[in-house]
């Protein structure tokens, strides 16, 4: 069983000077052992196991015809965008001769992994509660 509490701590700016209160919650397991709260962190765990293993068989039938990350060496946006719309289309049309959807998460990774290159932080569109 997991029991909360409530504790009240400055919340300091970066320049150093007091801004405002903010209340945060601990999580406190049967143990006696505390967590803080994980309430903007991220649900990494919420991504589902069906989507995963697809985009899996995905990754390993490309790692299988060009290597293993092949991938991560990078390709441009303009490249990424390209075969993410065409994939989109033939999905929109119908097409189940390949797992389309599991391509455009694939672009949608080469363009995330470019924008991380970039200097853009994981979680730069992420507006805390």
């Amino acid at each position: 069983m997991i029991h909360e509490y409530l504790y009240k701590t400055p919340n300091i700016a970066s320049s150093g000077t007091y801004v405002s209160d903010s209340i945060k919650t601990n999580r406190v397991f049967e143990s006696g052992s505390q967590r803080d709260d994980d309430t903007n962190k991220p649900l990494v765990n919420h991504l589902d196991a069906y989507v995963r293993l697809r985009f899996g068989y995905l990754l390993r039938m490309g790692a299988n015809k060009y290597e293993k990350n092949n991938w991560q060496k990078g390709q441009p946006d303009e490249s990424s965008l390209e075969s993410l719309h065409r994939h989109l289309a033939k999905y929109e049309l119908g097409d189940r001769s390949e797992d389309h959807l599991a391509c455009i998460m694939f672009g949608l990774q080469l363009i995330m992994k470019n924008e991380q290159k970039n200097g853009v932080a994981v979680d730069a569109y992420y507006t805390p509660i």
